[in-house]
């Protein structure tokens, strides 16, 4: 599925991919800023605010009723992280206007609604509405809360503050409690207008529609102006002289390891390929080298898998262990990279490996939202391939190119969540 890019204007493009595999339009505008600490919170608590209505609809029934007028038409607001960049993101899911019985314009009158949302939220004594703001500021500080809950991702999440302790990239996008706490309805007005006026922004749609008429529908209902914007410089970060082995105390049961490694292999770098297929063979899939070897013939994780950050040139593992395992899990894992090192990757680990990542492939256009996000990566890094030519270049790594990129990265931290006594 090829992707159109057209410019609106300075700092504002539109991204179409016309298909008629699915029975709905799925649009969304991203508004990308660097992930910076004075700010994540603020556009957090934004989307949230500016959910709840519009001066057209200005309460959150009468938006829902619209939506159901509009056959059901899904509406969203959400912030995401790619690399060093916060993105605030309006999502728009709409019939396909060929299967409105009534002829309706589903995608205009949703993008209409869309665009209330975005341009005229509602309003008290020219800043936001101070009732609205103290609710979303409650339910916003639950969530962050809340995600202490997810030991398995509070784990992740606190290796990387450790590894990337004073990078953007240390910055949690979702917000931070203390900041969230410190919004007023008039610092978040503020920091809206700066949004709307300095953002880069990218609007990306999938569906039946052909470049032209969306670029005309955006141009209508879209009007954002031209700004001086591009996309944030991620920074691959240089490695601690010596790594680290932390270790944190909480009530639980099952012990934490997660180990965060630095890599020479990024998205803007070209050379991904490489780390794409290392990466399934060494923890990517159920048919890895730590699935296989450490949880399965070993059982020493409850779960142990890998993954590598495109943009940052990181590489996370994840896993769950006794906590009397705890050496003998890590020494395990970093046994299997060193079998990578040496070369003993057979070929039925590689032949695993590269069907996995095609299917990995084939399934992203299976949906309209799974589209957006691989051509937004792409767009970020300078890139336009699509996901077939994504599992062409796989077809081109080799044995070698694998044990270079495991004989390339360099252990950063290792980070255990433990029960305390």
């Amino acid at each position: 599925m090829k992707l159109c890019r057209t410019h609106l204007c300075d700092g504002v493009s539109v991204n179409t991919v016309t298909t008629d595999r699915f029975k709905t339009a799925f649009l969304t505008v991203n508004l990308f800023v660097p992930l910076a600490r004075e700010t994540a919170s603020a556009y957090s608590l934004l989307t949230d605010v500016l959910m709840r209505g519009t001066k057209e609809y200005p309460t959150m029934q009468a938006l829902n009723q619209k939506q159901d007028e509009l056959y059901s038409l899904g509406l969203g607001a959400y912030v995401q992280k790619k690399g060093e960049m916060q993105i605030v993101t309006f999502e728009l899911t709409a019939i396909d206007d060929a299967f409105a019985f009534d002829g309706m314009k589903v995608l205009a009158e949703g993008m209409k609604l869309l665009s209330g949302l975005i341009f005229d939220p509602v309003t008290e004594q020219g800043v936001f509405k101070a009732d609205y703001v103290s609710s979303e500021q409650k339910n916003l500080c639950d969530d962050i809360r809340g995600k202490i809950n997810n030991k398995t991702s509070y784990a992740r999440r606190r290796c990387i503050d450790i590894m990337c302790e004073g990078e953007p990239y240390a910055v949690d996008h979702g917000g931070d409690l203390e900041e969230v706490q410190a919004i007023t309805p008039a610092s978040l007005w503020n920091d809206y207008q700066n949004l709307l006026a300095g953002s880069l922004v990218e609007i990306f749609y999938v569906g039946s529609k052909q470049d032209a008429e969306i670029v005309d529908l955006c141009k209508t209902y879209l009007p954002f102006a031209p700004r001086d914007a591009s996309f944030t410089e991620t920074t691959i970060g240089a490695l601690p002289e010596t790594p680290r082995t932390v270790t944190e105390q909480m009530r639980i049961q099952q012990c934490k390891l997660t180990i965060g490694f630095r890599t020479e292999y990024a998205l803007q770098l070209g050379n991904f390929p490489a780390m794409a297929l290392f990466n399934e063979v060494f923890g990517g899939s159920p048919n890895s080298k730590l699935f296989v070897n450490v949880r399965e013939k070993k059982s020493l994780c409850y779960y142990c898998s890998s993954f590598p950050d495109g943009l940052k040139g990181l590489l996370m593992i994840v896993s769950g262990i006794e906590q009397k395992n705890k050496q003998t899990a890590l020494d395990a894992i970093m046994e299997q990279l060193d079998e990578i090192k040496r070369g003993n990757v057979t070929d039925e680990e590689l032949q695993n490996a590269r069907r996995s990542l095609r299917n990995n492939y084939r399934e992203i256009t299976d949906s309209p939202a799974s589209i957006c996000a691989w051509y937004m990566g792409r767009i970020c890094t300078g890139r336009s391939d699509t996901p077939e030519d994504a599992a062409e270049a796989i077809e081109a790594v080799t044995r070698e190119d694998i044990i270079r990129v495991a004989n390339s990265i360099r252990l950063d931290t290792v980070y255990y969540l433990e029960g305390a006594e």
